[in-house]
């Protein structure tokens, strides 16, 4: 339950500070009529937002705030279909808890003019481009995760850096056109505070459709996976040395002193050997007594 209770905070915490940030930009912009943070401080949020939550959670739960990621752990074979239960539910509490929480906690007139943070398409922006730009950024993003999370190869440290980033420049390149979502538990959240459930498509089939797309192309591409577990790539065989090796060497016992000097029973002499002499003279008996 521990790694449930994680993934429910974790989407919590990423829906809240980036719904909550297109709140406070409208607030800054709008209401109290001053400069902004505007679309890069809205990515930054949302970045920022993905990276310490991966800080304080990477271990405590597999599913990274994110059903569409989830998902294509499911499919990769990595999760048990209990843990994808358990992982969508959590998802679906934490996002729905987080958009309620902004629209109960922030202003109304800022809340109603953002629709609580609910992400929507570019006045030029078709259905079909929407799902697309989603579908190609989450791609990115679940291509970079598998990279940096699941490559046994290139397993890394900077994994909350690296995801965070990618979440920065996924959002400024699809904002003007569909928010640059990446995450249906983002969209879900203020969608269902809001009540506004236009194009849903876009937030949700778009992200999984990516995600698997992604998953998948790496899978194949880098790991050559057959089986369950990822392939171990075998380094090449190195060709024989006509040297000794100084290890090897140095762990073969080597004879001690004692064990090269021969026993004493070894050393038999000439006189042991030999049968003793015959005294007795040609021809008669030995005048000895």
């Amino acid at each position: 339950m521990r790694k449930y209770l994680a993934e429910f905070l974790a989407v919590f915490f990423v829906v809240f500070l980036a719904a909550g940030a297109i709140v406070a930009d409208q607030e800054l912009s709008v209401v109290q009529v001053r400069d902004s943070f505007g679309p890069l401080g809205i990515a930054l949020a949302y970045g920022l937002a993905y990276a310490i939550t991966l800080m304080a959670f990477t271990g405590l739960t597999e599913g990274y705030a994110n059903p569409a990621i989830s998902l294509a752990f499911y499919i990769a074979r990595r999760i048990t279909l209990k843990d994808l239960g358990g992982y969508l539910a959590a998802d679906l509490l934490g996002a729905i808890l987080a958009g309620l929480a902004v629209a109960r906690i922030f202003p109304a007139d800022a809340v109603e003019a953002v629709g609580a943070g609910v992400p929507a398409l570019g006045p030029t922006t078709t259905l079909v481009q929407g799902g697309i730009i989603e579908i190609v950024l989450t791609f990115i993003l679940v291509f970079v995760l598998w990279g940096v999370v699941v490559d046994p190869r290139r397993l890394s440290r900077r994994v909350p850096l690296a995801i965070g980033l990618t979440v920065v420049v996924g959002v400024l390149t699809g904002a003007p056109f569909t928010g640059g979502i990446m995450n249906p538990a983002r969209w879900i959240g203020p969608a269902v505070a809001s009540a506004q459930f236009d194009n849903w498509p876009v937030w949700i089939i778009g992200p999984i459709v990516g995600a698997l797309m992604a998953s998948a192309a790496y899978e194949l591409a880098f790991l050559g996976r057959e089986t369950g577990e990822p392939q171990v790539l075998e380094e090449p065989a190195e060709a024989p040395s006509l040297l000794i090796d100084s290890e090897s060497s140095a762990a073969s016992p080597r004879p001690s002193a004692e064990s090269t000097a021969p026993s004493p029973a070894a050393h038999v002499t000439a006189e042991e050997e030999l049968p003793p002499p015959d005294r007795t003279p040609p021809g008669g008996q030995s005048k000895l007594p």
